[in-house]
């Protein structure tokens, strides 16, 4: 049943595209994030519905009379430039069939994300993704949340299966990632209930991230608490509220869970050597490390194998993933990749500060301002923990991104309207000015 209400979903909003192409940038957003096909047991389970948006997303957006440029604004640039290096080093390197696969996998997430950037034109629009994005992911936090609390923390909380965000860890960074946006958009909503209803629904996505018994991320919480508590408008109040639900959180934990978080820290004066996952993650760093210096776009998509591991990694016999963002592009796309891969989200940071800078004083866009700061913390989740996991590929960050520059766009060309107002209406009162004078001189005259 699930399996024909979801495809009747999909093919009923199908025209719905070529009347409002945005309809094509929510459908997106719901199948990537919320990934419903992996909900049902039939034959959506692994039919290509992200595929199937996508063309008819596009080739809607093609025909119809949306803008088809887009702000090149200096993280959008980084973004084009990280693109470029990563094609380079996918057509100068070995290609296997997962290669291609992944390769065109990147290529069609990010190339659909400058679509969302080109179509992002309103405060209204942007907004409505934020929602569906938050939503699609909170489904998976609440329910974590929730079941988290049920089971006293003892089990791990998983992502959907097949998405980005399946692994516990990479499940965390997420919500801690959508958290501020949920944060953000509970503050547009005018009924108090609603708004109480979204702040519960970051509070239960607080509780999976401690739930998904992720070190990582425990280390990120405690940094997004500290950018959160910067960036909100009621420093008093998230104080307060912080200092009561992080401690509760922490304390509520099982004993298997406190073990764990233990690990992080090795305590030397006991000679206490660092557990086997931390030693792997540290030889597959220093393997991605040497793969960067073996060729200008190290060693492609296909650098996570055991036959590069026995060439480049310290312990050749010990293979895992990278687990760093950063480990990640430079070991599979080399250094000049991570130069632009760290730029677009300085770039994105700075452009978010002198937002915030501009319309502090400015009422109709107040909420700019916010939004970005509130969007910086999700960078600040993002960049923390991906420093444990590889997310480098995942759709959300770019988002983000994007919508800050649609966001300064959108203040930019508000700005430019209420500069050029404050010059009509100054030439106004100049000439005004001077015909009054004219008119006094001549009635002086009479």
């Amino acid at each position: 049943m699930r399996d024909i209400i979801l495809f009747l979903i999909v093919i009923g909003t199908i025209p719905l595209m070529f009347k409002r192409p945005f309809v094509g940038v929510i459908m997106w957003c719901w199948i990537s994030y919320m990934a419903p096909h992996r909900l049902t047991w039939g034959f959506m389970f692994d039919f290509p519905v992200a595929m199937m948006v996508a063309v008819f997303a596009l080739t809607a957006y093609m025909l119809s009379k949306e803008p088809k440029s887009i702000p090149m604004e200096q993280p959008v640039i980084w973004l084009i430039l990280l693109y470029i290096m990563m094609i380079l080093s996918w057509l100068l390197h070995d290609k296997t069939p997962f290669v291609n696969s992944l390769a065109m996998k990147v290529m069609k997430v990010q190339l659909f994300t400058l679509v969302i950037l080109a179509m992002l034109t309103t405060r209204k629009r942007i907004e409505i993704a934020l929602w569906v994005v938050a939503l699609s992911i909170g489904y998976y936090g609440i329910k974590g949340g929730v079941f988290t609390l049920l089971t006293g923390g003892e089990y791990r909380v998983w992502g959907p299966e097949g998405g980005f965000f399946e692994e516990n860890n990479a499940m965390a960074i997420t919500n801690l990632m959508v958290i501020p946006v949920f944060i953000y958009l509970s503050t547009t909503l005018k009924r108090k209930s609603l708004r109480y209803l979204t702040l519960l629904g970051a509070g239960l996505m607080v509780v999976a991230v401690f739930g998904s018994h992720s070190r990582g991320a425990f280390l990120a919480v405690t940094t997004c608490a500290f950018f959160l508590w910067t960036k909100s408008n009621r420093k008093a109040l998230s104080f307060i509220l912080m200092l009561a639900m992080l401690p509760a959180i922490y304390n509520f934990m099982p004993e298997n869970w406190h073990q764990r978080m233990a690990t992080i820290f090795v305590d030397e004066q006991q000679g206490e050597e660092r557990d086997a996952s931390a030693n792997s993650r540290l030889n597959a760093w220093q393997a991605g490390i040497n793969m960067s210096f073996s060729h200008p776009f190290s060693r492609g998509f296909n650098a996570e194998t055991p036959s590069n591991f026995k060439i480049y990694a310290p312990n050749p016999n010990d293979f895992v993933a990278f687990h760093s963002n950063y480990i990640q592009v430079l070991g599979k796309h080399g250094w000049l990749a991570l130069i632009c891969y760290l730029m677009v989200f300085f770039t994105t940071w700075r452009m978010c500060s002198r937002i915030t800078a501009k319309t502090r004083h400015i009422e109709s866009l107040q909420w700019a301002g916010l939004m970005c700061r509130y969007l910086q913390v999700s960078i600040v989740a993002y960049m923390v923990g991906g420093g444990f996991l590889s997310l480098a590929y995942f759709d959300l960050p770019y988002h983000l991104v994007v919508t800050v520059v649609a966001v300064n766009s959108i203040v930019q060309r508000e700005l430019g309207k209420k500069e050029a107002n404050r010059t009509a209406s100054s030439s106004l009162t100049c000439a005004v000015m001077r015909d009054g004078k004219r008119l006094m001189v001549n009635y002086g005259n009479d």
